[in-house]
């Protein structure tokens, strides 16, 4: 979705690796740091804008497979510190949102809800940014949030205490619900 960086096996610059698990993990935790601030400690990174996330090459449709106006709920990840139930995470958001779609990896099936399973990073970057309410957890979809839904309510229940490293940085429209 963005045209200033290639996969690695096409890459013939130099790369900046950004991941931090596995390798990087104790060292990141350890310095106290948000991850956007540790990883753009990288001398080459000096002077970025950390918090200005652009998806230069994600085109304006829709997401394949959704209605036009939809609220859409992110409750899973895997990278959670902080272990939040999905179940009352999903309940929460249908107690007070209507037609609320649950964003659903591909091995999960629920019953009793909409779900969405995104076909591509892209559609599900687009079903970010076109819900009329996203709520969501410190997870891959709070980053897409923060590229595409600036000035957009964006409700977000993050990690808490020694995990508060780790919450997405605030944007416009960012909401913490605890």
């Amino acid at each position: 979705m963005v045209s200033y960086a290639r996969p690695m096996g096409s890459c013939t610059a130099e790369i900046i690796d950004l991941e931090l698990w596995p390798y990087r993990f104790d060292e990141y935790r350890q310095s106290g740091k948000s991850w956007t601030d540790f990883v753009y400690a990288h001398p080459r990174l000096a002077g970025a804008d950390k918090t200005n996330i652009v998806l230069d090459r994600l085109d304006g449709g829709g997401a394949k497979n959704l209605p036009e106006s939809y609220n859409l709920a992110a409750p899973f990840g895997i990278s959670q510190c902080t272990k939040r139930n999905p179940i009352d995470l999903i309940k929460a958001a249908c107690a007070e949102l209507k037609d609320v779609i649950v964003l659903c990896p591909p091995e999960l099936t629920l019953t009793g809800v909409n779900t969405y399973t995104a076909p591509t990073i892209a559609d599900m970057a687009k079903a970010v940014r076109d819900a009329k309410e996203f709520w969501c957890i410190n997870s891959a979809p709070a980053c897409l949030a923060a590229a595409t839904r600036k000035g957009k309510l964006t409700k977000f229940w993050g990690v808490k205490d020694e995990f508060e490293q780790d919450n997405i940085f605030a944007f416009d429209g960012l909401v913490r619900i605890d």
